[in-house]
């Protein structure tokens, strides 16, 4: 089964946490929404992600859900 993306949204957030050891960090957008960052999106280097850093954040959105797709360092 396929499971079809309808689009994608970017925008802006700052890294709230970091777990290194889970290759987890949450980040928190404009409208105080908290994303999760895995190790293995694509972009800036998960090592990189440090609290209050900005970061530009692309979201894959699919039917009954969204993901992070896309993790840049802004700073």
């Amino acid at each position: 089964m396929t499971i079809k993306q309808r689009g994608q949204s970017t925008f802006n957030a700052v890294t709230s946490e970091v777990l290194p050891t889970m290759g987890l960090a949450y980040s928190v957008d404009e409208n105080s929404r908290t994303w999760a960052v895995t190790r293995q999106d694509t972009g800036t280097g998960f090592d990189s992600l440090k609290p209050g850093k900005a970061v530009r954040i692309t979201v894959a959105h699919y039917p009954k859900f969204s993901l992070v797709d896309r993790c840049e360092s802004l700073n």
